[in-house]
């Protein structure tokens, strides 16, 4: 009889036991299979995983740096953007380029449209909104930004010759500095564009646009037509 309960005690564990054995049999198989998946996964997609991760790292890098060159948001400069480019390097030849412009003309020019020595209407009704803080600032930011080469203008080479001639015969060096860079309430010529070049000259030629110093205006008015074209050319390609 005790051999016979043994047998019956025996075979009465005997499910619990195979059930607890399959289990951690199941166990172990989903875990190497985990790992299998974390492994032909890493093989498939690490490459990805580490590209969108490096690429995340230099997103961050660009907006510290945007953030340093260009101040915190909201920014006044972005309004900028429009007409005269990202950091003021206008691409289009009708506008100007305040990269690397004298602060001191930049500020000057500014006043300038609040005080209604000069008009547009974009740039008066910006001028006016603005505090005399805002707009130094803006003069400060802008003087310090590299210029970059006018390389949408495409010259002729014969009006530029020609233009560089009446530049020299003009001393327009005397006061926008050797390489035509600008100096103190003097603007940068040099890789302006063409079109506004040619606006200005004319505007300065037929008296629309006036100068404090009354330089301008009389150099403009010893100019022909063709001059202004060549002049405009010479400067838009330096």
């Amino acid at each position: 009889m005790m051999k016979v309960a043994t047998k019956q005690s025996r075979e009465g564990e005997t499910p619990t036991v195979k059930a607890r054995s399959r289990g951690r049999r199941i166990a172990v198989w989903s875990g190497w299979l985990l790992l299998a998946a974390v492994v032909v996964g890493g093989v498939a997609y690490g490459p990805d995983l580490v590209n969108l991760y490096r690429l995340g790292e230099q997103i961050d890098a660009i907006a510290k740096e945007d953030t340093r060159v260009y101040g915190p948001w909201p920014r006044t400069i972005d309004e900028c953007m429009g007409c005269h480019g990202v950091g003021g390097n206008a691409r289009a030849q009708t506008y100007p380029r305040l990269a690397g412009q004298p602060e001191a003309y930049l500020k000057k020019q500014l006043k300038a449209f609040v005080s209604g020595e000069r008009t547009d209407p974009a740039m008066t009704s910006l001028a006016l909104s603005m505090p005399d803080k805002e707009l130094e600032a803006l003069a400060t930011h802008f003087a310090h930004v590299a210029p970059l080469p006018n390389t949408t203008f495409k010259p002729d080479p014969a009006r530029v010759a020609r233009g560089e001639a009446v530049a020299k015969a003009g001393s327009c060096v005397a006061c926008h500095g050797a390489a035509l860079e600008g100096k103190g309430e003097f603007p940068r010529l040099a890789g302006q564009g063409y079109d506004y070049l040619r606006h200005q000259l004319m505007r300065f030629k037929d008296g629309t646009r006036r100068d404090a110093t009354g330089a301008m205006p009389a150099v403009a008015s010893q100019l022909s037509q063709q001059d202004i074209d060549d002049v405009a050319q010479f400067l838009a390609s330096r």
